[in-house]
């Protein structure tokens, strides 16, 4: 009878010891114990300038790190596919759980939030029922990096300098969810008001005019700072050429192709460092013939010699192809030496 006790108590201890035994994790009801605590995470700001204009999107960068050496998680809510509960068109944002930002003025006031169902009152956890709880797990020196948009969570003024902080809660939906960790900086943030602009208006080409002896200012000012691009544009290159024998002896005989060739050297020429390079010059006479179309500026200009700086009288010839141009154009030149009489 004994015998028979002691067998049957090995047979159930033999099958009791052959099932398979449960672990922790596949517990039914039990949930898998989260890695990592509160103490787990460093919080970082940043952002890619601290100056914005009101019209721009005020992105916060927020970086996570785990500062442990063993594998730590926390928690962040995807929006909800629904239209009818999240819709970003209207201002709806799945940001403001996970990471919360706090903004104040420089007065200490806090600035006002905007978020819809902040703003409405509504049950945080019925609002939160609506999304996606999702785990992110981060490895030892491990960071993750979240961009927030600060105009959708907050009415910005304009004109006003923020301090910008975070309190980061990572573990919302657990029983520990009211444990915060605050960001380790601060940012100052400026909102300024965006730039007006006038609305375009055409130009009344009537009202505007340059007279001959501007034009001429304009050429003689570049050539003696050297800067001919702003005044080249001035001169009637075909016309003007005619007043350098050497080249318009060839321009005249030349075909249209040829023609553009010795244009481009003529304005090389032109343009380049002169040994004799202007000292200074005045304009002492302006006259334009009674067509309107002809005018002739005179200038006295004053050009580096050896002993001592040679003086010339310059006489430009400028055109216009109708009375309503508001640009004269150079056409030609005359130069003499102006010699000075001994007394």
């Amino acid at each position: 009878m004994n015998r028979l006790k002691i067998y049957a108590a090995l047979t159930v201890t033999a099958f009791l010891m052959s099932m398979p035994t449960l672990s922790q994790d596949k517990v039914p009801g039990k949930v898998r114990q989260r890695k990592g605590d509160i103490n787990s995470f460093s919080v970082y700001l940043k952002m890619e300038k601290l100056k914005f204009y009101s019209s721009e999107n005020v992105i916060l960068h927020v970086v996570i790190t785990n500062i442990t050496d063993e594998v730590a998680s926390f928690y962040v809510f995807d929006p909800p596919a629904r239209e009818d509960l999240f819709n970003r068109e209207r201002g709806d944002t799945a940001d403001y759980n996970t990471f919360k930002p706090v903004m104040y003025d420089m007065n200490g006031r806090s600035a006002e939030l905007i978020v819809p169902y902040i703003a409405a009152g509504r049950d945080v956890k019925e609002t939160l029922s609506w999304m996606t709880r999702r785990e992110i797990k981060l490895g030892p020196g491990e960071s993750f990096t979240r961009s927030l948009n600060l105009g959708k969570m907050y009415r910005l003024q304009s004109d006003t300098d923020y301090r910008v902080k975070l309190h980061f809660f990572p573990f919302i939906g657990d029983p520990d969810e009211d444990k915060l960790s605050i960001s380790y900086n601060e940012l100052k943030v400026r909102i300024s008001r965006d730039r007006e602009y006038q609305p375009y208006k055409s130009a009344d080409i009537k009202g505007v005019r340059l007279v001959p002896s501007e034009v001429v200012i304009l050429l003689m000012d570049a050539e003696k700072d050297g800067y001919w691009e702003r005044a080249i544009k001035f001169i009637d290159v075909e016309k003007f050429i005619h007043s350098y024998p050497d080249f318009s002896s060839k321009y005249d005989l030349a075909d249209d192709r040829d023609k553009k060739i010795i244009e481009k050297d003529f304005i090389r020429y032109f343009i380049s460092k002169r040994s004799d390079y202007l000292i200074d010059f005045t304009v002492v006479g302006e006259e334009v013939e009674p067509s309107g179309l002809v005018s002739y500026v005179s200038v006295v200009a004053s050009r580096k010699s050896l002993i001592k700086p040679d003086r010339y009288k310059y006489v430009y010839r400028l055109e216009k192809n109708s009375i309503d141009d508001y640009i004269w154009m150079v056409s030609g030149l005359e130069a003499t030496i102006v010699r000075e009489v001994k007394k």
